[in-house]
């Protein structure tokens, strides 16, 4: 590595820092929901074309997270900055009834509605002529319902947000003019809460038989549980492949991140609910009824985010027209059920049943001139989730995605783009009877949801 090198190298370096400690600031208000909550790690173009072709086209800084492998046919350095809001929608219509048959009281919102900011941000320079260097900023998963405390599906879910922060550094090494490897670790911060409310009244009905203790819905108690983890680690491996001057071939893997998260529960509400909820598993030793502290304790989850896979194409027509697709898999089957506890006690056991999921996406870019690119694309998005596991809290569908979008290259070295992407859902159904110890009461009808997406990114190419 020459002098010269090493002198761009670090002014690039002192850049970057900054706009990752801008972007660090940024990343505190996450609360994004998007498929189960797994989030694209994309920027405003990839957006644009439904998320079509990973991070082969060139110079592509999402490379560092998406597939390190790419960074190797890089051309400089170069940063980039992508600020991205989502707004999921999901409306309810059916019926909640509890222990006794009874319409739960309460009105029906949208628990979410509204366009939920998060960043993205990496780095990337070339030291050598094979070997590349990069860091990243990402938001893999995120979600957030947040319905209030007194509407009527209370008792499968008030609030739930989870937030997942990566930083990432990798490498990526040309083998030839035609293939590149590429490798990554990333450090994992995640935090999450999840809140809802207990009948307690429900759940003495179920057990006696009868309502003799008094009515369900007269003494509400709202369980709020706030757990996270600081750190925890994982790995990505890429490969690039480039069998002619046209097409790029890609490959990339991203390995399961365990965690165990760790904090507290509260109760909140009714005194006699409270009192009811302490002396229940004393009076049924037998019915599996979780054993709450009235003034709260400590409280821990295992949450791992699940491993993923993606293969992407991309083909260059002309000078102007490129058009890429993507296959992407997800290992869900590892989330079978979310399971929180208290000093060896079990708190909530919520089955989930996910299944392995793929995502299928074509678009690609047309040059107009030297100054603006047009993008667009589509793509299909399966749901892991089912029946079983549907609810408030995450009620997902399968989501045809399309997005559409604009680059802008203003001056020599800085790039901006704009993207935009809407993603149909439709209605998902859901049947649930809760757990005694939630109350017992039942869910029946259907989620009409869709959401939309907005990108803008900034690109400074050294």
């Amino acid at each position: 590595m020459n002098r010269h090198t090493l002198q761009r190298f670090a002014r690039f370096g002192t850049q970057a820092s900054l706009a990752l400690a801008v972007a660090a600031a940024l990343m505190h208000p996450l609360r994004a929901e998007a498929g189960a909550f797994q989030l694209p790690t994309d920027n405003a173009a990839g957006w644009a074309r439904a998320n079509a072709g990973g991070s082969l086209f060139a110079n592509d800084p999402t490379a560092v997270f998406n597939n390190p492998a790419a960074m190797a046919f890089f051309t400089g350095p170069v940063l980039q900055v992508t600020g991205t809001g989502i707004r999921p929608s999901s409306q309810f219509d059916g019926s909640f009834r509890d222990e006794q048959g009874n319409p739960t009281t309460g009105n029906n919102p949208n628990g979410f509605g509204k366009f939920v900011p998060f960043p993205n941000m990496a780095f990337a320079a070339p030291v050598s002529d094979r070997l590349t260097l990069g860091g990243s900023l990402t938001v893999p998963f995120g979600l957030a319902s947040n319905y209030s405390p007194d509407w009527q599906g209370r008792y499968f879910g008030s609030k739930t947000s989870l937030e997942s922060i990566a930083v990432s550094f990798a490498a990526g090494f040309k083998v030839n003019d035609q293939f590149s490897l590429g490798a990554g670790i990333l450090g994992q911060r995640t935090k999450a809460q999840l809140n809802t409310m207990l009948d307690p009244y429900g759940s003495a009905a179920a057990l006696f038989g009868a309502p003799i203790l008094g009515p369900p819905q007269s003494g509400d108690v709202q369980l709020n549980v706030t757990v996270k983890k600081n750190f925890a680690f994982g790995y990505y491996l890429g490969a690039e492949f480039k069998p002619t001057q046209q097409d790029s071939i890609g490959l990339s893997y991203h390995s399961r991140v365990n965690q165990t998260l760790g904090g507290h529960y509260a109760l909140y509400g009714s005194d006699a609910g409270k009192q009811l909820i302490a002396l229940a598993p004393v009076v049924f030793p037998n019915a599996n009824l979780p054993v709450l502290n009235p003034d709260g304790a400590a409280a821990s989850a295992n949450l791992n985010t699940p491993a993923f896979a993606s293969i992407d194409w991309l083909h260059a027509f002309s000078d102007r027209l490129s058009v890429a697709a993507t296959m992407k898999w997800t290992q869900w089957s590892n989330f079978q059920s979310l399971v929180l506890t208290s000093n060896g006690q079990t708190l909530v056991n919520l089955p989930q049943k996910y299944s392995n999921s793929f995502m299928y996406a074509v678009g690609g870019d047309y040059k107009l001139n030297d100054q603006w690119t047009l993008r667009a694309g589509v793509g299909y998005d399966e749901t892991p989730t089912n029946i079983i596991s549907r609810d408030p809290r995450i009620p997902d569908g399968s989501r045809r995605l399309v997005g559409f979008g604009v680059g802008y290259q203003a001056t020599d070295h800085m790039t901006v783009d704009l993207g935009y992407q809407h993603q149909f859902v439709g209605d998902t159904s859901v049947s649930q009877t809760n757990q005694v110890g939630l109350g017992a009461g039942t869910m029946n009808g259907k989620f009409n949801d869709h959401g939309d997406v907005l990108s803008l990114s900034g690109t400074y190419r050294f």
